[in-house]
């Protein structure tokens, strides 16, 4: 364990030492001299040491290069005898030590050359990583402060410090340094910043109020220095308008919040920032109340009436909240947030008041993509087909437009592929649905959810889609096929059924990684689809393979128990099925049902009469529980 730890140590001071710009050294001048005629030395004795130190370098790269450590080093030692002064060769010297696993030998190199030159800041830094590694803070912490005193410019050293003070914990001492490097290093903001994580620290320990007063102030101050460094840097600015409004300094949050607004007009967060902060404050009135007096003492347009509008949506006053998202409209002609909002609010209780919003809004906007599909989506609402494909279709253009490489939300996908398969247009719908599942794969069902609860005709319609995306190559075939075929077996159409489900079977014999679609779900319903075909004995597979994925199925072990008491074979089974079905779930009719009839196919017609007199309590008047009780009745009966 111990050789291992030191070989996982060499290995990081390697890497120190490339990082260190040890192979930055420029290669060694071509040679003059060919092997015929001998020319003259042009170098000067100097320059020819140079030369030499290069040349040994070069043969040491080599021997690194081939994993020969050993004469590796002495090339470099032989290199760093013509140049002493070359940082970089002593720390690849010391980098082929560590990988030697000499690592006091490569120790002592550094150390010696430090002593000769105090002022390399590269040796310095090998030299803390190396003690860091070996747990001797005292070491690092004595090479860092000897970096702020040679380098004082230089933020690097009393970052360092600071990091390494730090780690026993004595905060006070890294809030000291940190201090004295802002008076010396240039540029101070890395230091202001590692000051503003040490207040954050102390806020989230504070014992008392007025600790968390004093460390968010300082925090404050701090970062309205850096963004004043850093103007254009939005997480500073979203970090200070954050504490701004927990500091209850409202009117400079919102003149944050509205500078990240015009450096990045594209931040959809931006807009509820500050309402999101205030609700963050569990006191909703004084927020709605600061607001509306900033709205009232405002000049001009402002986003005050946004946060507003947020704040009594949430509040659940949509009156007000429709006010303050109209004067926020009108005051921001080339912002579709608050003509969005407004626009919804106003879907839900009138959807003509909603198309006169969005219509104004696209006066202003012309083009705008979000609001055309929202445009479109309340025509979907009004169930006028044929406008929201086109205004769908004029927003998909817009955004394409504009951006060719633009990646539309998976939703926009799934309501276009709705509209479509309402106006039975099933290749486009299929189309734009294959799009949307590519992207989220769970669109499926959500599409399949809109099916099964939709009107007669959209399910027609919405299998016709199903059987054209299920032409189209996908990795979420097999899904598709078994969607078409749960999809017919609601319609009883019972071949087809089965045949999709066979469909699937075969997409991922062929395609393991689909698998994923034979869940015991999956085998449950192929079960139905073969027991309603009268393949009852296919159908007994497909539910026993069901409940082997999943023990815990309760409605594919009542399926299997009473499609044994039907028939009535392997009762005992049937009972162990229906009783561990009926311990997940006690009151379920049709479950209880079965227990009767198993009882009655036993011949216990007593035990049969109490259990399905119970199952007709939860349901009354089920055809099939009636009948059931008639005939345990008729067998009790004198």
């Amino acid at each position: 364990m111990r050789g291992s730890h030191q070989w996982r140590l060499a290995l990081g001071l390697v890497l120190f030492g490339v990082a260190a710009g040890c192979r930055s050294l420029p290669s060694p001048p071509s040679l003059l001299d060919g092997g015929l005629v001998s020319s003259p030395s042009l170098l000067s004795p100097g320059q020819e040491r140079q030369a030499q130190a290069h040349a040994f370098y070069s043969i040491g790269i080599h021997h690194e290069l081939a994993d020969e450590y050993a004469p590796a080093f002495e090339a470099y030692r032989k290199a760093a005898e013509l140049d002493p002064g070359n940082e970089r060769l002593v720390l690849r010297m010391a980098s082929t030590l560590v990988l030697q696993r000499k690592t006091e030998d490569a120790l002592r190199v550094v150390e010696d050359f430090l002593q000769r030159n105090p002022a390399s800041e590269s040796a310095l830094l090998w030299l803390a990583t190396f003690y860091g590694s070996t747990g001797d803070q005292a070491r690092v912490v004595d090479l860092f402060r000897q970096m702020t005193r040679r380098f004082p410019a230089k933020p690097l050293g009393w970052l360092q410090l600071a990091a390494a003070t730090g780690r026993s914990g004595d905060t006070n001492s890294v809030e000291k340094i940190l201090q004295e490097g802002l008076a010396k290093a240039q540029p101070p903001t890395a230091l202001r910043q590692e000051l503003v994580r040490l207040q954050f620290g102390r806020m989230e320990a504070a014992e008392n109020d007025e600790a968390l007063r004093a460390a968010r102030r300082e925090a404050i101050a701090l970062l309205r220095q850096i963004s004043d460094e850093l103007p254009g840097d939005s997480d500073t600015l979203y970090s200070l308008g954050d504490l701004l409004v927990k500091d209850e300094q409202f009117e400079e949050a919102i003149r944050i919040y509205e500078r990240i607004e015009r450096l990045q007009p594209d931040d959809l967060q931006v807009k509820p920032r500050l309402a999101k902060a205030f609700l963050a404050m569990d006191d909703q009135p004084k927020a709605i109340a600061v607001l509306e007096k900033l709205a009232r003492n405002q000049k001009g347009p402002s986003n005050v009436h946004y946060y507003l509008a947020e704040l009594y949506l949430q509040a659940g006053d949509s009156t007000n909240a429709i006010t303050h998202f109209r004067v926020a409209a009108e005051n921001s002609p080339g912002d579709p947030s608050p003509w969005l909002k407004l626009a919804a609010l106003q879907a839900e209780e009138d959807a003509d008041q909603a198309v006169a919003t969005l219509s104004g809004a696209l006066e202003k906007m012309p083009g705008n993509p979000k609001l055309l599909e929202v445009f479109g989506l309340v025509r979907l609402q009004q169930k006028r087909y044929g406008e929201a494909a086109e205004l769908m279709q004029r927003a998909y253009d817009s955004a394409t437009q504009k951006d060719p490489e633009a990646v539309l939300s998976h939703l926009f996908f799934y309501n276009y592929a709705v509209i479509c398969t309402h106006l039975r247009r099933s290749q486009d719908a299929a189309r734009w649905l294959g799009r949307g599942i590519d992207q989220e794969p769970a669109l499926l069902d959500l599409y399949m959810q809109r099916t099964m609860t939709g009107t007669t005709t959209f399910r027609r319609n919405a299998a016709s889609v199903l059987r054209a995306l299920a032409e189209q190559p996908s990795t979420e075939s097999a899904a598709v096929h078994a969607a078409l075929a749960t999809l017919y077996l609601s319609q009883e159409k019972n071949g087809r059924a089965i045949l999709e489900f066979e469909a699937a079977i075969d997409i991922v014999r062929k395609e393991p990684l689909q698998a994923a679609i034979l869940t015991p779900r999956f085998y449950f319903w192929f079960g139905v689809a073969l027991d309603q075909d009268k393949q009852a004995d296919r159908a007994v597979e497909m539910f026993e393979t069901s409940i082997e994925l999943d023990p815990q199925y309760a409605d594919a072990l009542n399926y299997l128990a009473y499609l044994w008491a039907s028939r009535g074979i392997r009762l005992d089974e049937a009972l162990r099925h229906i009783q561990a079905a009926l311990a997940i779930d006690p009151g379920n009719a049709a479950y209880l049902d079965t227990l009767g009839w198993i009882y009655y196919q036993q011949g216990s017609y007593a035990d049969a009469l109490k259990f399905l007199q119970q199952a007709d309590t939860l349901r009354p008047d089920d055809p099939e529980i009636r009948e059931h009780i008639e005939k345990a009745r008729e067998k009790l009966a004198p």
